[in-house]
C-alpha cells in the first residue's frame, strides 16, 4: 500500500536536490524511496547516493598532438636503438 509523507525542508536544498536527481535520471520521490529502503535495510543511516564528477574531456586536437609527440619520441628511440 502506498502512502504520502509531508515534511519541510529548505527551499535551496530542495532545488539543489531536484537538480541532482535530474542528472541521475530520477525524481525526488524516487530518491526518497531509495533512501527509505536503504535506511530500513541498514537499520540506520545508509550509504550516500551522489553524482560522480564529470569525466575529464580531452579535445581531439590535444589527443592528436599527444599522439604525434608519442610517435615522434618513439621514432627517435627507434633510430637510436637501430644504430
Amino acid at each position: 500500500m502506498d502512502t504520502n509523507m509531508t515534511f519541510r525542508m529548505d527551499s535551496e536544498v530542495k532545488t539543489r536536490m531536484a537538480a541532482i536527481c535530474e542528472q541521475l535520471g530520477m525524481t525526488t520521490s524516487t530518491a526518497f524511496n531509495i533512501f527509505a529502503n536503504a535506511f530500513v535495510r541498514a537499520k540506520g543511516m545508509p550509504f550516500p547516493v551522489t553524482v560522480e564528477p564529470p569525466a575529464r574531456v580531452i579535445s581531439r586536437e590535444k589527443m592528436l598532438a599527444d599522439t604525434d609527440q608519442m610517435l615522434s619520441d618513439f621514432a627517435v628511440d627507434y633510430k637510436r636503438m637501430a644504430e
